[in-house]
């Protein structure tokens, strides 16, 4: 089986890559390859499945608000639902996040900052400090945010690629490369190359380009071939609770949008889904959960350690809840700042890194990735900005580090 490029992972940063590869290279034979049953069924699946342009970097604002562009005009397609997120900060958090902030255009990012007062007008939410949860001094109500379908964005990705000629692989797990050069045990003289990878049956498949996009497992995949990916994998976990009444959380119950909220202590964030009464609660945790690849089941200890502790002492009126439903992924994070990654070595690139965000800026990151395979030095983005592809790379790299992770 030979192909011009072979893209291995089939979530949104690998559907969206192979729609833009091919859709620039119709001619081309082009192989996207996952070890699922179908597109964005792996990490893909698993996230919260928000949407932001909110970012201290300006990089990843940038990549953020072309791809939401992009998303708007998908709409329902996507199952897009622009809810907005309402971001709650101390006030040594309001400090810190000043630099980023005072960069945003309020009008144009379509953000507004509110008061303790103009929080509490719309969240039922508890003021106090008390041990290890500080009050709230400020909160970023971005309008610009919401929430979609992240399996449909990659079908939605893969399906255009298929009609365009494109081939897709399901269920095949790659488990190694072939390099050329072995029987000079790879001498730095020698001209090593990727020869073919080789999947769970024995398979092997041909290509001229190497593509990896498979987030957390990028660096299972390339570490044994020398590549040093500088993407590390960190579980992630997220659990669902059956509420009783919304307006537990929410004062005015009459608007229909009701904004994801990410409170002020542990990192804890709520995406709310009020037609069926249910919160979907995450943590964004730090030091203590491990850089590598983990027990993969959620751990309900999690939640009532890290996360119901939070809850109840920011909303002290949610009562009579219940954990129904919790799950566990993985975010592929490139550590030193938080920005997505495309590099290559030899004939294989890698496209990842994109740190919890991936969903945010996968139209963005995909076009990139296509041009810089291409050799084009920019890309044009959903929104006409034209985009350096070297800034991304690990050798020319030229981003700020984002400090908004969740």
């Amino acid at each position: 089986m030979n192909f011009d490029f072979i893209i291995i992972g089939a979530g949104v940063i690998g559907s969206s890559t192979a729609y833009f590869l091919k859709k620039a290279l119709p001619s081309c034979k082009i192989l996207l390859i996952d070890r699922n049953h179908t597109a964005g069924a792996g990490n893909t699946a698993k996230s919260a499945a928000l949407y932001r342009n909110f970012f201290s970097s300006g990089t990843n604002r940038m990549l953020a608000a072309s791809s939401i562009k992009y998303y708007l005009e998908l709409g329902d397609k996507v199952q897009l639902d622009p809810i907005g997120y309402l971001w709650l900060f101390s006030e040594e958090q309001w400090e810190t996040s000043q630099k980023g902030i005072g960069q945003l255009d309020m009008k144009k990012d379509e953000f507004e900052v509110l008061d303790r007062a103009g929080i509490m007008n719309i969240l039922r939410v508890n003021q106090q400090a008390k041990g290890p949860f500080s009050d709230f001094h400020s909160g970023v109500y971005c309008h610009l945010c919401g929430s979609l379908s992240a399996m449909a964005l990659a079908r939605h990705y893969t399906s255009e690629f298929i009609s365009l000629g494109g081939e897709i692989s399901f269920d095949t797990d790659i488990k190694s490369f072939l390099l050329s050069g072995k029987d000079s045990c790879y001498a730095p003289w020698d001209d090593v190359l990727a020869n073919a990878i080789i999947d769970q049956r024995g398979n092997t498949y041909n290509a001229t380009q190497f593509i990896i996009t498979t987030g957390a497992w990028t660096h299972e995949l390339l570490a044994p071939v020398g590549i040093a990916s500088g993407i590390l994998p960190k579980k992630r976990q997220l659990f669902v609770l059956d509420i009783k009444d919304p307006a537990q959380l929410f004062v005015d119950m009459n608007p229909v949008k009701k904004p994801a909220i990410i409170l002020p202590a542990g990192g804890v964030y709520i995406k709310p889904i009020l037609d069926k009464n249910i919160l979907i609660v995450g943590c964004a945790d730090e030091l203590g959960q491990p850089f590598m690849m983990s027990d993969p089941e959620p751990d309900p200890r999690y939640f009532h350690n890290a996360i119901e502790p939070v809850l109840n002492h920011y909303f002290p009126k949610l009562a009579d809840y219940k954990l129904s439903l919790k799950w566990a992924g993985y975010y592929d994070y490139h550590w030193p700042d938080m920005t997505p990654v495309i590099e290559s070595v030899a004939n294989i690139t890698w496209v990842g890194g994109t740190s919890g965000s991936g969903i945010m800026k996968a139209d963005a990151v995909g076009r990139i990735a296509a041009a810089r395979l291409q050799g084009h030095k920019e890309a044009v983005l959903a929104d006409g900005t034209r985009f350096k592809v070297s800034r991304l790379s690990l050798r020319e790299r030229d981003v700020e580090k984002e400090e908004l992770v969740i």
